[in-house]
């Protein structure tokens, strides 16, 4: 259980927002086909058509549907992709741009589980090192209590494992998007959620 004994913190859920976005609207897939062409329209229709499909699904196949959906997105740096060196993408634009980085998948997870039921505070924005790539890195972890093993959602390792299994990730620390942040050190984490959390309320592509 390496995971929980070197995890910061772990955070009760106290709901601050409230995703409302569920499937997307057809204003935004017109917004997003002018802007980047037909193609994205059938990425949007198809992820719809995934929370709809799935929205009966028992938990782990709801976690495995949404962590294979996601992961078939190719990897990109947010430096080649956004010219930035750290940008946190809506869903939306993850989808249109078709490719983005760790914390990408880990935010499209979030609230594609969001919207088909899952509980997101058993849902934990994992940062991590990656033995493999040398690097800091971003899972989606889900607790089904705070003193279980987790599992991992991850774009490194596609295959839905426990953490007590994942013996190439060192974590860091853990955060949980729908929770109060009392700890200093997740500080710059929250903020980006909450610029994120504006830009996803305006379906920003």
């Amino acid at each position: 259980m390496y995971f929980l004994r070197l995890m910061f913190l772990i955070l009760f859920s106290v709901n601050l927002f409230a995703f409302n976005g569920g499937p997307i609207p057809d204003k935004a897939m017109k917004k997003a086909e002018r802007k980047y062409g037909g193609l994205v329209v059938s990425r949007f229709i198809e992820y719809n058509n995934l929370l709809e499909n799935s929205k009966h699904f028992a938990l782990h196949q709801k976690l495995k549907t949404v962590n294979d959906f996601f992961n078939k997105i190719p990897f990109k740096s947010d430096i080649k992709n956004w010219k930035r060196e750290d940008y946190w993408a809506t869903p939306l634009e993850f989808l249109a741009r078709y490719k983005g980085d760790s914390e990408d998948y880990v935010i499209a997870k979030y609230f594609a589980l969001k919207t088909m039921g899952v509980d997101t505070s058993k849902l934990y924005f994992t940062y991590v090192n990656s033995k493999k790539f040398k690097r800091p890195h971003m899972v989606l972890s889900y607790f089904k209590t705070p003193e279980s093993d987790p599992f991992i959602l991850d774009n490194i390792n596609p295959e839905l494992l426990n953490a007590s299994e994942r013996n190439d990730l060192t974590p860091i620390y853990n955060f949980n998007p729908s929770a109060q942040v009392q700890d200093e050190s997740q500080a710059t984490t929250h903020k980006n959620w909450e610029k994120l959390y504006k830009r996803v309320q305006r379906n920003k592509l």
